[in-house]
């Protein structure tokens, strides 16, 4: 992640419009640039971007396969995936930080990034995966029915990874 003053999000949305306009609603306080493609945004793709803002479903690459080479390449960026896409239990695979299902409010956007900047301020010590879990715990919740996910095994593994990652931490905070 950057250093710099002002941290810098990368937007991936195949629809320019939205892009765009995902774009103006973050440009006061960051540094944005915009990619309408999968290919693009691994072109665009440093270790100055902070925030991606990654589409799940487009033409040329998936979100998911996008989120795999940058994370393959090394980049240790927050990653948000904002898409039409309902959340299913494979999002409890994916290295990502927050999934956000559209349509997106440009509160509820500039909340998100927010939060995640306060975390990679006072996180650390697996704070970052304990929020990762937690986020992907509640759209999950927030998507589907207590029973239907209490019979699958991804949402079983990913309470028993948010507890030990819990008690953990606590065991760290005790020394």
């Amino acid at each position: 992640m950057s250093t710099s003053t002002q941290p810098t999000i990368l937007v991936v949305e195949d629809e320019r419009e939205l892009a765009d306009l995902y774009a103006t609603w973050v440009s006061e306080d960051y540094e944005v640039h915009t990619a309408y493609d999968g290919r693009s945004a691994l072109e665009a793709m440093s270790g100055a971007v902070d925030v991606v803002l990654l589409d799940r479903h487009m033409p040329d690459l998936t979100g998911d396969e996008v989120l795999n080479r940058i994370r393959a390449a090394g980049h240790d960026c927050w990653a948000i995936m904002v898409t039409a896409v309902d959340p299913g239990l494979d999002i409890v695979e994916l290295d990502i930080d927050d999934y956000v299902t559209k349509p997106v409010s440009r509160a509820q956007l500039t909340r998100i990034i927010e939060n995640l900047r306060v975390q990679s301020r006072y996180g650390g010590d697996g704070r970052r995966e304990l929020a990762a879990l937690s986020n992907k715990m509640e759209t999950l919740e927030d998507e589907h029915a207590p029973n239907e996910l209490a019979e699958t095994d991804a949402y079983r593994q990913l309470e028993a990874d948010l507890k030990d990652m819990s008690e953990s931490l606590v065991e760290d905070g005790d020394r």
